[in-house]
């Protein structure tokens, strides 16, 4: 497998990081883009072994702020990390001179995507995998008491350290992540696109129930699918088994929708 990394100018005045995976003997039928989630980066271990194991092309991205990438991140930024993605995508049309096969984002990315697809209905095949639908509620357990009770006091507080970067959370990124709507995945176009929505049964970070939400809004068959890998929690990389069914799901999906995205779909 042959990894090209580059920049991607977003004309905000910072740069995107990006690894191009090219695989020997692999039709040039379009690239995978692979979206991380929060707290990561493009070395997600969870994005990682989807790329060892998809018979595609893939192009693995740090969302602005996290990894290699410049410019900021928050905590509730997804339509930032959405324009992300459109550079990307513009990236590999006009210099790559490829098609965009598919979107595949892991939590917050998954949700990016979805996001992604609902605004611009462009590229024909969407994989979702352990998203989050209800955002009205910060997880249980995700800050501390004395962390909640700095935000009340100075209006933010360091999360963590991540990436040689302070995460700062603050009272408008809580806002923000509170207000998000993921109903708004109803206006993807079911004749230009196909979404995939993986899901690990025993998920502790986003429950299993938002993928049968999910499952309502964007079904049924052909347009969606959906697959819940039993046993599996958030990350899947913990567990090989869980990690070969997930890898396998999302492969076999794409096979049995490449020709139909190549052909009938739009790539603008």
């Amino acid at each position: 497998m042959q990894e090209t990394i580059f920049d991607v100018d977003t004309g905000k005045g910072f740069n995107l990081s990006a690894a191009l995976y090219l695989k020997p003997n692999v039709p040039d039928e379009g690239i995978v883009i692979m979206c991380h989630g929060l707290l990561n980066n493009r070395f997600s271990k969870t994005l990682l072994g989807i790329i060892e194991g998809i018979s595609y092309h893939a192009l693995s991205v740090d969302f602005q702020g996290n990894g290699l990438s410049g410019g900021t991140t928050s905590y509730g930024n997804n339509e930032e990390e959405v324009e992300n993605i459109r550079c990307i995508v513009s990236y590999v049309r006009k210099k790559l001179n490829r098609k965009v096969l598919c979107i595949c984002g892991h939590s917050k990315g998954a949700a990016d995507v979805l996001l992604y697809a609902s605004k611009y209905n462009d590229v024909p095949l969407i994989v979702s995998l352990s998203a989050r639908y209800d955002h009205t509620q910060i997880p249980p357990n995700r800050f501390t008491p004395e962390q909640f009770e700095e935000l009340q006091r100075k209006g933010s507080f360091v999360w963590v350290k991540y990436d040689n970067r302070e995460y700062v959370i603050r009272q408008e990124d809580i806002k923000q992540i509170t207000s998000l709507d993921m109903s708004v995945v109803k206006n993807i176009d079911k004749q230009k696109i196909r979404v995939l929505t993986v899901h690990g049964s025993k998920d502790k970070v986003i429950p299993v129930e938002d993928a049968y939400i999910f499952d309502k809004l964007l079904g049924p068959e052909p347009y969606h699918k959906l697959v819940i890998v039993q046993d599996a929690g958030h990350l899947y990389y913990d567990n090989m088994n869980h990690q070969k069914i997930m890898v396998e799901a999302i492969n076999s999906w794409l096979d049995e929708n490449k020709s139909w995205s190549l052909n009938e779909s739009s790539d603008i």
